[in-house]
């Protein structure tokens, strides 16, 4: 019987784990949501940040809900002093001057009222001088 529950919740265990976002990253722009991969990260859990080596230059995030915030970061270490770019759910971000170093990954539920982040749900194409971003919903 022990065994049973052991194995069991193994299997939830697993479960659990096989789920979680996914983010590609692109060494150049011109690759970018549709080309060819560089670095890929699957099963991310949330509340994480997610900083591979080198400088990257886009950056897709993906099997994610649209109330899970994603910040996209110049610097490693996901600070608020490097941040780029917010938005909310899947989403393609191509790097403006300079090269992405970090993504942010929230839990979902954490999204702020619609008072007080009036870009967040944007679906057409925005940009600024530090990034560019197309909806993937």
């Amino acid at each position: 019987m022990h065994f049973a529950n052991a194995l069991v919740m193994s299997f939830l265990s697993f479960i659990s784990t096989a789920s979680g976002a996914s983010l590609n990253f692109y060494s150049t722009k011109a690759a970018t949501c549709g080309g060819p991969i560089n670095t890929e990260y699957r099963f991310i859990n949330c509340n994480t940040c997610v900083q591979p080596a080198l400088n990257w230059w886009g950056v897709e995030i993906f099997d994610i809900t649209s109330d899970q915030r994603v910040t996209v970061h110049n610097q490693n270490s996901c600070t608020t002093a490097s941040q780029v770019g917010q938005w909310y759910g899947n989403v393609c971000v191509l790097a403006g001057a300079t090269a992405l170093r970090s993504v942010w990954v929230a839990c979902a539920g954490q999204k702020l009222a619609d008072n007080e982040t009036e870009n967040a749900n944007a679906k057409e194409s925005a940009e600024n001088e530090y990034v560019t971003f197309i909806s993937l919903e």
